[in-house]
C-alpha cells in the first residue's frame, strides 16, 4: 500500500560539512534515503531505495554551503521559497527564485547561498544513492578543469501540460510540467524545456480547489511532496489529510488518489524513479 512520509517525523539533522557554524548554517531531512552506509538522514522514517534519494535543505538568510564540493551522482534543487545563488566551476553565478531548478551534473563542483531575504527551502534530488562522507569539498579558489556546467531549468519557460488522464474533465482538471524527464513509464510534460535524465523525473501537478488527481498506476516508483496547499488521500478505506511537506509514496503497480482540500491550489512536487 502507499505509505505517508510525515514532515513532522523527520528530525532535522546538521551533519554536512560545517553545518552549526555561523555563515554555513542548514540543516537536512530526507523523504528516500539510501540503505545503510549511504546518505539517508532519517533511517527507518524514510523510504529506503536503491536508486534514488530526495530530501530538503533549511538554508537560512545570510548561509552559504561550506566550499565547492563534487557528487558521484547528479543532483537537482528545487527551490520552494527564497533566492538561491549558486557557483560552478566557472565562477560565474547562477540565480534561481521559487520554483525554479538547478541541476548539477556528476562532477560538476558547486556551492550555494542564500542571496535574499528570507530564508531558503529547497527540495534535492539524486539520481543514484551515494555512500556517506564520499563528496569531495574544494576551497573556493580550487580550480576546475573540463568540469561540467550547472544548468538552470526556470519555472517561467515550462509551458503547462494537460496531457495527463482527464486532466481536462471537471473535477479532476490539473495542469503539470517537468523540470527533469526522460525516464521511461514516467510522463515528460515539458520536453522542449525538461532536462533530460534516464533514471529520474522531477515535475509537478497542479489543482486548484475541489479538484482530484485521480488514482494512476505507473510502471515506476513515484513519490508525491505536498509543496504547497492540504491533500486528502483515501487509506484503510477513509479519509487521510496530508500537510505542507508531507509525502506520499506510491511504488509501481500502485495507485492512490490526490484531492485538493483547501481554498487555494494544491502543489504538488513528484519524483519518480525506476521500481525498487
Amino acid at each position: 500500500m502507499p505509505r505517508i512520509i510525515r514532515f513532522r517525523d523527520l528530525e532535522p539533522t546538521w551533519t554536512t560539512k560545517q553545518a552549526k557554524e555561523p555563515g554555513f548554517m542548514r540543516w537536512l531531512v530526507t523523504w528516500i534515503g539510501g540503505p545503510e552506509g549511504f546518505i539517508n538522514t532519517n533511517p527507518g522514517t524514510a523510504i529506503e531505495s536503491r536508486n534514488h534519494a530526495v530530501g530538503m535543505m533549511y538554508l537560512p538568510v545570510g548561509q552559504r554551503q561550506a566550499d565547492k564540493h563534487v557528487h558521484g551522482v547528479t543532483e537537482i534543487y528545487v527551490i520552494l521559497q527564497g533566492e538561491l545563488e549558486g557557483f560552478d566551476a566557472s565562477g560565474h553565478p547562477h540565480r534561481a527564485g521559487p520554483w525554479d531548478c538547478t541541476y548539477i551534473p556528476v562532477g560538476c563542483p558547486h556551492g550555494v547561498r542564500n542571496c535574499g531575504q528570507e530564508d531558503v527551502i529547497l527540495f534535492w534530488v539524486h539520481d543514484g544513492v551515494e555512500r556517506n562522507g564520499t563528496a569531495i569539498y574544494y576551497p573556493d579558489d580550487h580550480v576546475f578543469i573540463d568540469a561540467p556546467p550547472i544548468e538552470l531549468v526556470y519555472f517561467t519557460d515550462l509551458e503547462p501540460g494537460w496531457s495527463a488522464p482527464e486532466a481536462r474533465i471537471p473535477g479532476a482538471m490539473r495542469w503539470s510540467v517537468n523540470w527533469v524527464g526522460g525516464l521511461e513509464g514516467s510522463p515528460n510534460h515539458s520536453p522542449k524545456q525538461a532536462v533530460a535524465n534516464s533514471k529520474i523525473a522531477i515535475g509537478m501537478t497542479v489543482l486548484e480547489p475541489g479538484h482530484t488527481q485521480p488514482p494512476e498506476i505507473l510502471p515506476v516508483d513515484r513519490l508525491w511532496l505536498v509543496a504547497e496547499g492540504q491533500a486528502i488521500t483515501r487509506e484503510d478505506g477513509g479519509n487521510t489529510v496530508l500537510g505542507k511537506l508531507d509525502g506520499l509514496h506510491v511504488r509501481a503497480g500502485e495507485s492512490a488518489s490526490l484531492r485538493n482540500n483547501g481554498p487555494g491550489p494544491l502543489r504538488l512536487l513528484w519524483v519518480d524513479a525506476p521500481a525498487g
